[in-house]
């Protein structure tokens, strides 16, 4: 996410200064891969780069095409496949074990503002996107070029390039919604001799975190690192001064946590972690959040604390139940370590995991794919 953030923004510099670009993105992959269908890297003309397409597999040789796409202004794909483990013929040193596709696109300055609006768009949308890109095509006259992308989004579609009317849109709006409820990272649509691939860009996790004590600025740190939409709430005035202990963090004002719902936009999507180390205060946060639904609520301190509030909730007629799934507390994942920066670890993981729809195991015990090869 935060690389996604990254290329975004230098889609726009890039774009002001006058100069084009090359984008390079994963449309395809069957078997493995470092990072999925829709990695990707930013390449200017002087050969620096943002953002990654492997763990260093393929830059170099991608930088080399980049330098053709850039001085012809024709996008072109690149293939890799190293699933007979035998990459001598390329001499990268591959380890993926995988097929991988990638689209090379030369961006105008225009064009580079409307993909940077295009993958702004996804990544502040209230439910996933799905960007569909055309990576194969026959270029006639009643067919989208290579590089041609939509974007279709719950509140309707964001077209970029020259594909309104086509018969290969009209094929594809099919298969958004399979996209999407499937939650694979991606499809590949044929139709007729144009290949579509879909990539699900869900939007940024949105981070409430309650509380401004010193043990909530790495949580905040490390999660806008992680490219996520954090706003740290504190029921006192909000100063310059102390703004700054947040950088990354939009810091708010909430004087009586019972108005949290009329300061914060709380969704489905939303997840926040509540810690100002005040009883009463924190069980009034945890009953807002509860009450608008959002994905998960974090509560530091330990078990009886919790349950404590939950008991005093109760009392008062508040039906929140003690066993509500979206309620973790104690926060964080248990993954050892001592001081606040280890507690941040944690409770950030335990986010990720929760909102990814993922168990926090080890990777080394799982016996399904890491990434869902995209299919057709």
């Amino acid at each position: 996410m935060s690389s996604l953030i990254a290329i975004t923004e230098s889609l726009r510099r890039a774009a002001t200064a006058g100069e084009t670009v090359v984008l390079a993105t994963v449309v395809r992959v069957v078997g493995s891969s470092y990072g999925g269908v829709g990695a990707r890297m930013l390449i200017r003309v002087d050969g620096t780069t943002v953002g990654l397409v492997s763990g260093g597999c393929l830059e170099s040789d991608l930088c080399a095409h980049a330098v053709e796409v850039h001085s012809t202004g024709i996008p072109r794909v690149v293939s890799y496949d190293t699933r007979a483990d035998d990459d001598a013929v390329w001499g990268l040193g591959l380890g993926c074990n995988g097929l991988i596709d990638v689209l090379l696109q030369p961006l105008s300055p225009p064009r580079a503002i409307a993909v940077a609006d295009m993958l702004s768009t996804a990544l502040t949308a209230s439910q996933p996107a799905v960007l569909a890109t055309v990576s194969k095509s026959s270029a006639s006259r009643d067919e989208p070029a290579v590089g041609a992308q939509a974007l279709f989004t719950v509140d309707g579609t964001v077209s970029v390039g020259d594909w309104a009317g086509s018969a290969a849109l009209a094929g594809a709006a099919g298969r958004i919604e399979e996209a999407r409820s499937a939650g694979r990272r991606g499809l590949v649509h044929e139709v007729g001799s144009t290949q579509i691939a879909f990539e699900v860009v869900a939007p940024a996790i949105r981070l409430v975190v309650c509380g401004s004590g010193p043990d909530t600025a790495p949580v905040c740190r490390l999660a806008a690192a992680l490219g996520w939409s954090v706003t740290l709430v504190d029921h006192r005035p909000v100063t310059e001064a102390h703004a700054a202990r947040f950088p990354g963090a939009r810091v708010v004002e909430c004087a009586e946590p019972a108005a949290l719902t009329q300061v914060v936009a709380l969704t489905e999507r939303t997840a926040a972690v509540v810690m100002s180390h005040h009883f009463a205060r924190d069980a009034e946060y945890v009953k807002a959040l509860i009450t608008a639904g959002v994905a998960y609520v974090g509560v530091l301190g330990p078990r009886p604390r919790t349950e404590r509030m939950l008991a005093e909730l109760a009392a008062r007629g508040e039906e929140i139940p003690s066993g509500a799934a979206t309620l973790f507390g104690p926060v964080g994942l248990d993954i050892g370590g001592d001081g606040p920066e280890a507690i941040a670890l944690a409770i950030v993981s335990e986010v990720s995991a929760v909102l990814h729809g993922r168990t926090a195991a080890h990777l080394r015990d799982a016996r399904a794919a890491l990434h869902e090869s995209v299919s057709r």
